[in-house]
This record gives structure tokens, C-alpha cells and sequence, in this order.
């Protein structure tokens, strides 16, 4: 969801309980650890705002079976993945939305898309490890064969000094 800055977003998740429990809206930015931003009982209507993130900005509130997150004048820091959390017996994640704030493109890069040079958000180019590999592993093979030739060289030079001794037989 792409928006320009000040403007307002509501995002909603489906709350798939069936019993009461406790439901949370979560931000992510790039791949940073996701912050949860507000969560409260689906029984209840106190809401309570974690990590720094503004009551008067983020509101959480729950119609039915849906759960918003209103966040009201957006700026380039509220650019990123904001999902939704539910609990009871186990967590589950829903609603993955990601938020862009027209103007500033690259706050939140999503890692599947591809960056200038073409290459894949967050990957190493593996062409150039691939050649200083090579590059490596050619000199120290030459390396190897210096020393075995020196080596060689030395040890030819040793048996050929040595005058070969005739043993006489003495009667």
C-alpha cells in the first residue's frame, strides 16, 4: 500500500478466535526484528502501545470479527510490514501489509525485489567470491609446485655430488 505523507491508513486483520484472546499488531522494517506496536484482550477495549510507538498516532480497536490499526499522519518512519498477531493457544500471523510512503522509495526494501545493479536485495554476488576463490587457489597451487621443484632440484643436486664407492674384494 503505497501513500503520501500525512495522509491516514487503516489497516484490518480477521480475528479467526474462537475463543477470547490476545491480539496484537506487529512492524517490521527490512529484515529487523518485528516490534509489537499495540495489543490487547479481543474481550476487552483497554489497548496498550509498546516500543515507542505513539497512542495518539496508532490506535487499535476491534468491530465484530475485524481488528484495525488506524495510524494517522503517516510519515517515512511508519514505512515498513505491519501484520497482524492473534493468541489463545498458539500465535498466528496474518495480514502482512507493507507500507510505503511516497517519497522516500527505498525505506523499506522488500528483499524480493531486485535493487540497481540488478542483483538480489541482501545477497552476496557470488561471481566475484567465485573468482577470488579461483585466484587463490592458483597461487597457492603454484606456490606448492615452486617448493616441490625446489625440493626436487635440491635432492637431485645431493645424489649427484656423491662419487659412487667400488668395494674391492681383499684376499
Amino acid at each position: 500500500m503505497e501513500v503520501h505523507s500525512g495522509e491516514n491508513v487503516t489497516l484490518q486483520c480477521i480475528n479467526v478466535l474462537k475463543t477470547p484472546g490476545q491480539v496484537s499488531w506487529f512492524k517490521q522494517v527490512n529484515s529487523s526484528e518485528p516490534l509489537c506496536i499495540t495489543s490487547m484482550w479481543s474481550s476487552l477495549q483497554t489497548v496498550h502501545h509498546y516500543n515507542g510507538f505513539q497512542v495518539k498516532r496508532m490506535k487499535m480497536l476491534i468491530i465484530n470479527r475485524n481488528i484495525f490499526l488506524k495510524i494517522t499522519e503517516v510519515d517515512v518512519a511508519d514505512s515498513g510490514l505491519y501484520f497482524c498477531g492473534l493468541s489463545d493457544d498458539y500465535f498466528i500471523f496474518t495480514n502482512a501489509t507493507v507500507l510505503k510512503v511516497q517519497g522516500h522509495k527505498d525505506y523499506y526494501k522488500d528483499p524480493t525485489e531486485n535493487n540497481e545493479k540488478g542483483e538480489k536485495y541482501g545477497t552476496m554476488n557470488l561471481f566475484l567470491l567465485v573468482v577470488i576463490l579461483g585466484v587463490v587457489t592458483a597461487v597457492l597451487l603454484i606456490v606448492i609446485l615452486i617448493l616441490v621443484l625446489k625440493v626436487r632440484r635440491d635432492s637431485n643436486r645431493l645424489n649427484t655430488g656423491m662419487e659412487p664407492i667400488s668395494y674391492g674384494a681383499c684376499y
